[in-house]
């Protein structure tokens, strides 16, 4: 997973999600637990309240044959009701059972009890034998699902257990609905959140997408430096990105100046030497001193442009384009003055390329068709729907036969070697669009009649390459 906003998404709704469920299970959890207590609280409280309405009949005399008796007006009205849910019931033993274990799960009460008192709600029926002091679900009158409280009591030396009773039904249903209300309430709130935590992420991540686009921009040729406010986290990076870029073009600018000065130093002493190859007699030796003094010239001039060569660079701009342009078609009219040279400009916009590399472009494109041309050159620069620069230079010479477009290429080659000058025109031009990772095509021109030199270079190059 790539995204930061993804990443962000992803792990502040599982942490939703998680706590939410966790929450959900405790509350649900905890209302159950508080219903029981309360219920086996009020239980309790009727328990001692049944056991307070416990009369005995007896006599001074006769006193271990006492008889219980409930008084009907001491116990709540609801166990009067029949089937209302609430039930007890109190078993008496005689006292030669008070020492049995009453642990026993298999023991029955009403084999050992000598009389049996039950709420008038129970009608005819008993409450299930229970042994453990809180029993939950257990099934009674009805089906009713009842809590059973269990207690052992000392009466009048009697052994009594009670059991009080009270259907739950109602109560696990309405726990039961509260658990399906909080958890739709909790889903409802999780998907709040959630669509909360999306703005959030969205409002926190603006800086970092004004600052892509503003890098877009860059790469493009609009901008030359970052420039958007970031926050203090992100401030470092933009400022370094700056600083990289400065940086770049400093030494891009160092390293051109002192090009310029190696092929002068160079270009020097190399005509000197021609010039003494001139003077010489035509000899074995001076045709291949010439072939080597070319060969170096063709070197040099190669190295050094491709040296130069900025290639898609981060904050590249050519800004006038027109004007350039102008000036380098001003400097071939003086060179040139019987080739009019023409210029159609559709695109007037900053292009996203280095200026001295669209420069050496062009002024090689132009040279070569006012030198290889008779009398006209024409040429455009614009950009198709796509974005890419599209450059085409063309020429009303002579022109070449299809087979030989390819020798336009290729380093140090020529369609005609006895034109002056060199045939490196073409090849720089096409080392420098392959940096940009353009494309160059080669053709006959329709209008002109002669050459035709087509370059694309796409709108959005690669960053860092060249």
């Amino acid at each position: 997973m790539n995204s930061l906003k993804q990443r962000l998404t992803t792990s502040l709704a599982a942490s939703l999600i998680l706590f939410f469920i966790v929450q959900s299970f405790m509350i649900s959890n905890e209302v159950v637990i508080l219903s029981e207590n309360n219920i086996i609280s009020r239980l309790q409280h009727d328990q001692e309240q049944i056991l307070s309405a416990i009369t005995w009949s007896t006599t001074a005399s006769d006193a271990e044959h006492a008889i219980p008796t409930l008084n009907p007006s001491a116990i709540p009205v609801i166990y009067q009701r029949p089937f209302s849910g609430h039930y007890f019931q109190i078993d008496f033993f005689d006292p030669g059972f008070a020492d049995l274990d009453r642990s026993d799960p298999d023991r029955s009460a009403p084999d050992l009890s000598s009389l049996q008192l039950r709420s008038r709600s129970l009608w005819d029926e008993q409450l299930p034998a229970t042994i453990d002091a809180i029993v939950k679900n257990v099934t009674g009158p009805k089906q009713q699902h009842l809590l059973v409280i269990f207690r052992t009591v000392q009466l009048h030396g009697r052994s009594a257990e009670i059991r009080v009773a009270e259907d739950i039904s109602l109560i696990e249903s309405s726990s039961a609905a509260f658990q399906r209300h909080f958890l739709l309430f909790a889903a409802a709130a999780v998907l709040a959140l959630l669509v909360l935590q999306g703005w959030l992420i969205n409002f926190s991540l603006k800086p970092l997408r004004r600052v892509r686009e503003q890098l877009s921009l860059l790469d493009s040729g609009e901008l030359e430096l970052v420039t958007a406010s970031t926050p203090e986290e992100i401030t470092p990076l933009v400022t370094e990105v700056n600083r990289l870029i400065v940086l770049m073009r400093k030494r891009l600018m160092r390293s051109r100046h002192a090009l310029g000065d190696l092929a002068h130093n160079l270009k020097t002493p190399l005509a000197v030497a021609r010039q003494i190859a001139e003077r010489q007699s035509k000899s074995d030796d001076r045709i291949q001193l010439d072939a080597q003094l070319q060969f170096i010239h063709e070197r040099i001039e190669s190295e050094l442009v491709r040296a130069r060569t900025a290639g898609p660079m981060p904050g590249g701009q050519w800004k006038d384009v027109q004007r350039d342009v102008q000036d380098i078609i001003l400097m071939l009219r003086r060179a040139f003055p019987a080739i009019s040279v023409e210029l159609e400009l559709d695109h007037q916009h900053p292009i996203a390329a280095d200026r001295e590399d669209m420069l050496e472009i062009l002024g090689n494109l132009l040279e070569n068709a006012c030198k290889w041309g008779e009398s006209n050159v024409r040429c455009s620069i614009a950009k198709n729907d796509a974005g890419d620069l599209l450059i085409v230079v063309e020429d009303d010479g002579p022109g070449l036969k299809p087979d030989q477009f390819e020798q336009l290429l290729t380093r140090g080659r020529r369609a005609d070697e006895n034109q002056a000058g060199h045939g490196l025109g073409l090849s720089i031009v096409n080392e420098m669009v392959q940096a940009y990772e353009g494309q160059i095509n080669i053709c006959r021109s329709v209008s002109l009649h002669g050459l035709q030199v087509s370059i694309t270079i796409p709108g959005n190059p690669p960053s860092g390459r060249a």
